[in-house]
């Protein structure tokens, strides 16, 4: 365990609150190296809705910053929510060492495949991040739970988050 995880986790959930104050999905991430921090990602309206992911906008900053470096090999990810498959087939690609998040997401999540790394494709078989879940995930929890029910009172539709049956907005509202 690393005990600097639950700091930089802190962070992670710093950014998750300026999603939800935007009314926003609350998911924030820290990018680090070597102890410090290169870059956050939050949804940031910019991108197509589809891409707008915080491990996709704090991945983007990482490489394309000015002294950005040509992979993430050394980087740890915090993530208040579990990566979906997008989000980690990038971070894969780009080389991260490490992934810890706080919140699992049974609704697009996609760590549990590197379980399995038999079924990812053979580049990725015995190179991929080591993961780690559930860090600070009832404050996590907490700003979901926060979302869903602010969407619920206001009677949002949306095609994911209004959905009662969808995994993640259940295991989010459950008390």
């Amino acid at each position: 365990m690393h005990d600097k995880d639950f700091h930089f986790m802190k962070l992670a959930l710093g950014q998750a609150k300026l999603a939800l104050q935007s009314n926003w999905i609350p998911v924030g991430a820290v990018f680090v190296k070597d102890d410090r921090v290169v870059t956050y990602g939050v949804k940031n309206g910019l991108a197509h809705v589809l891409f707008d992911h915080a491990e996709h906008n704090g991945c983007y900053q990482a490489l394309w910053s000015r002294q950005g470096p040509s992979n993430l090999q050394g980087f740890t990810v915090f993530s208040t929510l579990e990566p979906c498959l997008m989000c980690l087939s990038m971070l894969m690609t780009t080389r991260v060492s490490r992934i810890v998040y706080a919140f699992p997401d049974p609704y697009g999540g996609g760590c549990s495949i590197l379980q399995q790394p038999q079924l990812l494709p053979y580049r990725f078989q015995k190179e991929h991040p080591e993961v780690r879940g559930g860090v600070l995930a009832d404050e996590s929890k907490a700003l979901l739970r926060k979302f869903f029910l602010r969407l619920q009172q206001k009677n949002v539709k949306s095609k994911n988050w209004s959905d009662s049956e969808n995994p993640l907005v259940k295991l989010a509202i459950a008390d």
